[in-house]
Order: structure tokens, then sequence, then C-alpha cells
């Protein structure tokens, strides 16, 4: 597969309609608000539309076909702010921001709703000194933010997933250590549960459901 024309670290990759984009991150110089997407059939890659803001450790997902850029760290602080891509018009808006500015977000979708997952909002020299628990859920029908039950600890750099009907928010970093605990959340019941945990503790890991033959 062909490289990127960017280096990016910390970036955010999501697949909408078939192509994949590579959202975002940082090169080594500066924090990128630039965007990649990958045509398997043509198999090489293009920029489309950049941001509004440049983002790193942002969460970024796919919802009733847009692309969304979900907080992050922009080089001075962590953003609460949000914005969707429509590949039909190649551009980005702004979505309403979330009640908490979050770096290092886990994000995923269900039941038409976006879930933003720990993280943390602290200075880039000590970013560990404020970790989230806190779990906000995205109506898109209406732009706005609800706070749900929070995690059983605070997880920064969370890998979350959809599996069935829960959301899985898998490993992450407390402050002290990296994680091997695992936790689901039942949106009908707004609990979280303790899962089998994983065997070796696991941070800003990437988390994805394959279905088996």
């Amino acid at each position: 597969m062909p490289p990127m024309s960017t280096h990016r670290h910390g970036l955010g990759i999501a697949v909408l309609e078939g192509p994949m984009y590579a959202v975002g991150g940082h090169d080594g110089w500066s924090y990128l608000n630039t965007v990649e997407r990958w045509d398997p059939q043509a198999r090489q890659w293009n920029y489309v539309a950049s941001m509004s803001t440049p983002r790193s450790t942002m969460g970024v997902t796919a919802l009733n076909g847009k692309l969304f850029a979900v907080g992050g760290r922009d080089g001075s602080s962590c953003l609460r702010s949000m914005e969707c891509f429509d590949p039909h018009t190649n551009k980005w808006s702004m979505c309403a921001p979330m009640t908490k500015r979050r770096g290092g977000v886990g994000v995923a979708t269900y039941n038409n709703f976006l879930y933003a997952v720990g993280g943390h909002d602290a200075p880039a020299s000590n970013h560990c000194s404020r970790l989230s628990d806190c779990v906000e859920r995205y109506d898109p029908k209406t732009d706005t933010w609800t706070t749900v039950s929070p995690l059983s600890v605070p997880r920064d750099a969370v890998g979350v997933c959809l599996l069935g009907d829960r959301l899985y928010a898998v490993g992450g970093y407390d402050g002290q250590c990296y994680l091997n605990t695992v936790e689901s959340y039942d949106a009908q019941n707004n609990e979280w549960t303790a899962e089998v945990p994983l065997n070796i503790g696991r941070a800003g890991a990437c988390v994805v459901v394959v279905k088996l033959p």
C-alpha cells in the first residue's frame, strides 16, 4: 500500500462510504489540519478539504454519511470543538462543542448517536494531570450533547468500538499505568459493566470489530 503524502502521528482514521480518511495529527514539527483520503479502487491517496482547526489525538468516526473530528489538541490546549466533513460537498462544518475539552478521546457511534469517551484536559507538558472518566453522547438531529454515565476509571488514549449493542472501552492510561481493564456500556440502562481484561495493558490502541467466517 502506498504511503500517505504527509507524516502523521496522533491522527484519526475512519472509513466513510468506501474510502478511508486520515485526519489531522502531528508531523513532528506542527499540528495538522490536513486530511487525506485513500481510494481503494484507484489505490492512491488524495487530499480533501482541510479542517478548520489543527487537531492531534482527536476522535474520528463516521455517522449518517459524514465524517466527524472530535476534540483533540491544537498545540496550545485541548479542544471542545467538533467538526464534520461532507464528502459530497468536500466541506467541513462546525458542530456543537462538547461540554468538556478532550485530547486522547475515544469515539464510536451507536443507534444514530456519537459517543465521546474519556481523554484528558491538561497541558502537553503534563497531559496526565487531568484525566477524564466523562462520557458524552451527541445527537446529530438536534446538534446537542448529553452527559451519560461515566467510566468506572479515567481513561486517556482509550480504544472504543461498538460490538453488538454495546460500546466497549478498552485499555487506556489512568495517570499511573497502562490499563488492561475493559468495560462495556449498555445504552438502554445507561450503565458500564466490567468485562474480561486484556492480557497486557495498552494505551492508544486501535480497536476494531471483524466478523469471522
